[in-house]
This record gives structure tokens, C-alpha cells and sequence, in this order.
């Protein structure tokens, strides 16, 4: 049982600081649910096919992987800023009229070759995945500055992950079914919109550090040191791999709902609205659990239980006695609280891989461990755009054969089950001192004095 720390950010701050995991989460989920089945709809769903669905998953890997590759950049870029308006609020103002403005182009393909619409998607995509890197990780490398022990950070990450479920959920719940009633451009304009609001609504609440951020360094320097954390390396490797896991749960959800339930495209929304209210309902638990038990502890046995319920999908449609829309919430649904628990803990321990940091380096680097986080977070997606429509043109992914949709779930729980393993390296405390404890550091420290 670990000692408790007292929690001293009021309620307010943390709704308002917590406000642009809205915008940031309904942006992310409307493209990662929609965007490939927009561009390479089924064969047979009667909807135009702007570009096959191998071409589509092309691009979404080169964008995420260059989207991965600036993102220790843009980390580096802003820790090292100094500007009246402090490290962090130039970024996200500078970068949200490009998130709203290419979010709505997305989905206005021009007509012509498939060249064409090819160079259309993936200069739109460049400016998109861009603009939402400027604002992302400066955002996210705040809560590591601002929460001061692990009852903040708990406490703070509950509150961004409560409000970017709630995006997730309205996401699901309101813009996805705009897709099929209105179309998908009304949903990108509602998505721009709704992005754009709440993220500014955050700004006025990100205040700069009190802690001395120490001597600038260059960012190749600066990224050595910081991919040489080995607890970091574990935190990397399976950070990388369950968001493999959650790309494709996202992009094979509207061919799961259509050609395995049999259900509509509207219907979309209503099995991804269960995943989601089903994080928003555990996050209190996760909160819990964190603030008593050892972080990583808990952070396996999300992992374990992720596994083996994304796994338990299989046998939706195959199990006589239950009809598939039944089994299907209940499958889909029991992914949500442990997928939402590993990201409460992965974004709190974060702080934990800063406070070593500073310790070994007597540098405050917050946003370019964030950037290096979201260089795994983005070559995730990219994975996950090279794996999904592989199985999907492999397998099958038509009404008459959907084997291809089905298999995502079984490789989903693999690759889960790999992150597990690469985070067996991690041993750091929820706490500077109990790092130190963990890694020997203090007998060292006593043997020098």
C-alpha cells in the first residue's frame, strides 16, 4: 500500500485545464473511426469509393509516421521556448485555426484520378496531423509541471481522460451519427467547430511552471538522453503497442457494426458510445486504485484484461443463443474500462519518467518525454493502418465474408499482450523517493556522503 500525498489543485482548474481533452479527443476520434471508411467504404455498402482501401492505409501510415517523427521535435521546440506568453500557449494558439480549417477539408475530396485524391488526402492530412502536434504536446506537458506528486497527477489525469472520454462519447453518441443523416462534411464542420471551442476554453488555465527548467541543450542531444531512460524505453514500447491495439479497434468498428451485427452505419455511434460510458463509469476506480496500489501493478492487470475481453469479440455472431447486437455490447463494452485505465495510468506515470529525468539531468524537460510519448502514440495508427486493411483484404471484409473483421480482434489482444510484456522494464516509483528506493539510488547516495 502506498502513503498517500495530498491533492491541493482546486476543482475548477482542473475542469477548466481539462476542457481541450474534449476538442482533442472528438477531432482524434471522428478521423480514426470515419476516415478510412469514408475514403474506402465497403463494396457493397452502395457508398463511392474515393481510393482503395490499400492506398488509404498508405497514406495514414506515411502521416503517422511523420506525425510520430515531429513530435520530440515540436516537445523540444517548446521547452526550450521562452516567450512573454510562456512555453506552452503560443503553440496551441498558433495551431488551432489549422486544425479547424483541415479537419473540415477532409472530407471534400476533389473529383478526378485516383493521384489526385491521393495527393488531396495526404496534403490535408500533413497540415492536419501538424497543427493538432502543435497544440497536443505542449498541452499534455503541462500536467507533469503542474501536478506535484502522484495524487495530482492521479487526480489531474482522471479529470483529462473523464472530459476526452466525454469527446469520445459525444464523438460517438452525436457527431458519428451525422455521418450517415447529414453527410460527412456537416460532421467534420460540427467536429471543427466543437475542437476548436473547447481547446481554447483550456488556455487561460495552463499556467508555466514555478520549477527552474534548467540549461537549454539542442534537440538532438536532448532526444538522446531522453530515449536512454530505460524506464521511458519500456513506457515507449508498450505505449506504442496498445495504441496499435486501439487503432484498430477504432477503424474495424464501423466494418464490425455493418458486416458482423448486421447493423447500420448509424448504429456506429451506439456501440462505440458503450465503450466509452463504460471508461467514463471506472474512472473513479482507476483514481483509486492508483492513488492506493502501486501504478504499475495496476497497469498489467489493465493490460491482462484488456486482452482477453478485446479477444471475447470473436464469438459475436458465432454463439447460437445470444443474438449478435446483445453479445456485441457486451464485448465491445467490457474493452472500454480497461482500455480507459490504461490510459489514465500511462499519461500520470508520465510524470513520474519526468521527475527521474530531472534527477539524472537537473533539467525540468516535460514536452519533449511528452513529444517522444506521442512519437509511440502516432507510429501506433500508422501500424495499425499497414495491419488492419491487410487482414481486412486477406480475410475478407464483405457481408458474405466478413472473416478478415473478425481476426482483428484475436491480433488486437496479441499485440496487447506484447505491451504487457515490453513494460516488464519499468521500475520506477509513483514518487522521487520510491524510485530512488526502487532503483538502489538512495544506498548510492548515502554510500557518497
Amino acid at each position: 500500500m502506498k502513503p498517500k500525498n495530498a491533492d491541493h489543485l482546486s476543482l475548477r482548474y482542473k475542469i477548466l485545464y481539462s476542457s481541450a481533452s474534449i476538442g482533442l479527443n472528438i477531432l482524434s476520434i471522428t478521423i480514426s473511426t470515419w476516415l478510412l471508411y469514408f475514403y474506402s467504404p465497403p463494396v457493397d455498402s452502395g457508398r463511392t469509393i474515393f481510393l482503395p482501401i490499400g492506398v488509404v492505409g498508405a497514406i495514414m501510415t506515411i502521416i503517422s509516421l511523420y506525425d510520430a517523427l515531429i513530435d520530440p521535435f515540436i516537445g523540444h521546440w517548446s521547452d526550450n521556448l521562452r516567450s512573454k506568453m510562456g512555453r506552452r500557449r503560443p503553440f496551441i494558439l498558433f495551431s488551432l485555426p489549422f486544425i479547424a480549417i483541415s479537419m473540415v477539408l477532409l472530407w471534400m475530396p476533389p473529383g478526378g484520378s485516383t493521384w489526385l485524391v491521393a495527393g488531396y488526402l495526404t496534403l490535408i492530412m500533413l497540415v492536419y496531423s501538424s497543427s493538432f502536434s502543435l497544440a497536443g504536446i505542449p498541452y499534455d506537458a503541462t500536467m507533469a509541471e503542474l501536478a506535484e506528486n502522484n495524487a495530482e497527477r492521479i487526480s489531474l489525469s482522471s479529470w483529462k481522460s473523464v472530459f476526452g472520454i466525454i469527446g469520445v462519447m459525444a464523438g460517438s453518441l452525436l457527431i458519428a451519427p451525422l455521418f450517415e443523416s447529414k453527410g460527412a462534411l456537416y460532421m467534420g464542420i460540427v467536429t471543427a467547430v466543437v475542437g476548436f471551442v473547447t481547446i481554447l476554453l483550456s488556455v487561460p488555465a495552463i499556467r508555466e511552471t514555478r520549477k527552474p527548467v534548467g540549461e537549454q541543450i539542442d534537440v538532438i542531444e536532448g532526444l538522446k538522453h531522453t530515449l536512454k531512460n530505460k524506464p521511458f524505453q519500456s513506457m515507449l514500447l508498450s505505449t506504442l503497442l496498445v495504441h496499435i491495439a486501439y487503432a484498430m479497434i477504432t477503424a474495424n468498428l464501423p466494418y464490425f457494426v455493418t458486416l458482423v451485427i448486421g447493423a447500420s452505419e448509424g448504429d456506429v455511434g451506439l456501440y462505440l458510445g458503450v465503450v466509452v460510458i463504460l471508461m467514463v463509469l471506472t474512472t473513479p476506480v482507476w483514481n483509486w486504485l492508483g492513488k492506493k496500489y502501486s501504478n504499475a501493478k495496476v497497469m498489467r492487470w489493465s493490460m491482462v484484461l484488456l486482452a482477453v475481453f478485446a479477444s471475447s469479440n470473436l464469438l459475436v455472431g458465432q454463439v447460437g443463443l445470444i443474438p449478435a447486437p446483445i453479445l456485441a455490447y457486451a464485448t465491445l463494452g467490457l474493452i472500454g474500462p480497461f482500455l480507459g485505465g490504461y490510459l489514465i495510468l500511462a499519461y500520470s506515470m508520465m510524470g513520474n519518467v519526468v521527475d527521474y529525468d530531472e534527477y539524472l539531468t537537473n533539467r525540468r524537460r516535460e514536452a519533449i518525454f511528452y513529444g517522444a510519448f506521442s512519437l509511440a502514440v502516432g507510429i501506433g495508427p500508422s501500424i495499425a493502418a499497414i495491419l488492419l486493411p491487410f487482414l481486412l483484404n486477406t480475410f475478407g471484409y464483405t457481408a458474405s465474408n466478413p472473416l478478415g473483421v473478425r481476426l482483428v480482434f484475436p491480433v488486437i489482444s496479441l499485440v496487447v499482450l506484447l505491451g504487457l510484456l515490453a513494460f516488464c522494464g519499468y521500475n520506477l516509483g509513483d514518487s522521487i523517493e520510491e524510485t530512488k528506493h526502487n532503483l538502489g539510488l538512495v544506498e548510492k547516495e548515502e554510500n557518497n556522503v
